[in-house]
């Protein structure tokens, strides 16, 4: 029996091999502080950001920001952000804030409200007087 030829299917296309989407985080900087805005990715993604900012002399604080299911994931980067680098960065939560605000929905159409954080870290003064 002949076999059917599909006359919709496309002509296959070589596959690139291994590649993969780098992920970028969304970071902006104001006058003296840094912020990070925080998703549902790996809490190491977003490290190097932060460290980078501390290693710059004219920022002062960093500000992690998250929305609705992300909350949970951005004290899990201060967190540990704070304990896993505190040889290299000594950082302290200098300030949490939390609220409501008004977010555009995808079709442009009105907005909704949406939960988020923000959470301030400051590099810690060392005490020299030792």
């Amino acid at each position: 029996m002949a076999e059917k030829i599909d006359k919709k299917s496309k002509p296959n296309k070589p596959k690139k091999k291994n590649q993969k989407n780098r992920f970028r985080v969304n970071t902006k900087t104001e006058g003296k502080r840094g912020t990070v805005f925080i998703g549902s990715e790996d809490p190491f993604l977003y490290f190097p950001d932060m460290m980078s900012y501390f290693d710059r002399p004219e920022i002062e604080e960093i500000k992690l920001k998250a929305r609705g299911k992300s909350i949970s994931n951005a004290v899990n980067v201060a967190e540990q952000f704070r304990n896993r680098f505190k040889n290299e960065i000594e950082s302290e939560v200098k300030e949490v804030s939390i609220g409501t605000e008004d977010v555009p929905k995808k079709d442009k159409k009105g907005t909704f409200r949406m939960s988020f954080i923000e959470i301030t870290l400051v590099p810690s003064k060392k005490d020299d007087d030792n």
